[in-house]
C-alpha cells in the first residue's frame, strides 16, 4: 500500500484554532507544502480542543490499521491543554507562585507517561517522518509558566530523541515575538491568564504560518540529507549502540526537584 497520507494528531493547534480561517491554520499549510513535493497527497487530523496527552492517546489507539499502513508523514503537536491544567488557579497562590509540587509533579509524571505511551505507539507504525514540536510560552512574564513550559518541553525532547523523531523548535521562533505571533497576546504576565475569555495562549495567523515555516524546514533538510546519503558509497555496517531510557519524569521548577 503507497504511504501518502499526512497525518496531524495534536490538539487546539493542531486543530487551527486560534487562525482566522480553517485554511490559515499550520496542518493546512503543512499539506499543501507535501503535495508540491509529491510526499503526501491526503491529510488526516486527530485533534481537538482541550485533548491532554492522555485523551491524544487514547484516541490515536482506535485510529484504523489501513490508516496507518498509509502514513507518509506524521506531526505531533500537543501539549498545550496540560499545560492549560497546571496553570489552573488552584494549583497557584494569589502571587501567582505554585502551591507545593506535590499536583505539579502528579501532572508532569502523567505528561511524561502518556508522551511515552504515545510516542510508542507511533514509532511501531514505521512511519518515514515523524515530526515533533516544542512548546512555546505564551506568558513569558510569568516565571511559573516558563517553567513549567522548560519542564514540559524536556520531556517532549527525551521522548522525541529515544524514538528517533525529529524535534521541531517552536519555542525558538516563538521567543520574543509572542506580540506578533499569539492571538490577543497583552503584556504576557499572569493577569493575562485570569483574562474569562480569550485567554492568549493560542498561535494566530502569523504564528500558525511559522510552525507550518519551521516544520517544512525540516522536512526540507530531511530530504536534500537523504538525498545526498544515497550517492555515497554505503560505509561497513556497524554495531548499534544501546539507547539509554529517557526519564520521563520531570520536575517542572527547580524548586519541585526530586531527592535523588
Amino acid at each position: 500500500m503507497p504511504r501518502n497520507i499526512y497525518l496531524a494528531l495534536g490538539d487546539a493547534i493542531t486543530a487551527g484554532q486560534g487562525a482566522s480561517h480553517p485554511g490559515l491554520g499550520f496542518v493546512h499549510h503543512v499539506s499543501q507544502f507535501l503535495k508540491s513535493k509529491s510526499l503526501a497527497d491526503r491529510s488526516v487530523i486527530v485533534a481537538q480542543p482541550g485533548l491532554t496527552a492522555k485523551q491524544l492517546f487514547h484516541i490515536t489507539t482506535t485510529l484504523r490499521p489501513t490508516l496507518w499502513d498509509g502514513v507518509a508523514v506524521a506531526t505531533i503537536c500537543m501539549g498545550s491543554a496540560d499545560f492549560a491544567r497546571l496553570l489552573r488557579p488552584r494549583r497557584l497562590r494569589l502571587d501567582g507562585n505554585p502551591f507545593p509540587p506535590r499536583a505539579i509533579l502528579k501532572k508532569a509524571d502523567e505528561f511524561g507517561y502518556h508522551t511515552d505511551q504515545l510516542f510508542r505507539l507511533v514509532h511501531a507504525k514505521q512511519i518515514p517522518h515523524v515530526l515533533v514540536t516544542t512548546l512555546y510560552n505564551p506568558f513569558p512574564s510569568f516565571a511559573p509558566s516558563g517553567q513549567f513550559i522548560e519542564g514540559m518541553n524536556s520531556i517532549l525532547r527525551d521522548c522525541a530523541t529515544y524514538y528517533q523523531f525529529e524535534l521541531v523548535d517552536i519555542e525558538k521562533g516563538f521567543v520574543d515575538n509572542e506580540a506578533y505571533l499569539i492571538q490577543g497576546y497583552r503584556t504576557g504576565g499572569w493577569m493575562d491568564w485570569m483574562t474569562p475569555l480569550n485567554k492568549p495562549i493560542l498561535p494566530n495567523n502569523a504564528g500558525h504560518r511559522l510552525i507550518a515555516h519551521l516544520i517544512e524546514q525540516h522536512l526540507q533538510r530531511t530530504a536534500s540529507d537523504a538525498a545526498r546519503k544515497s550517492t555515497r558509497t554505503p560505509a561497513r555496517r556497524q554495531t548499534r549502540s544501546v539507547r539509554k531510557q529517557p526519564k520521563f519524569v520531570r520536575t517542572l521548577s527547580p524548586s519541585t526537584r526530586r531527592p535523588t
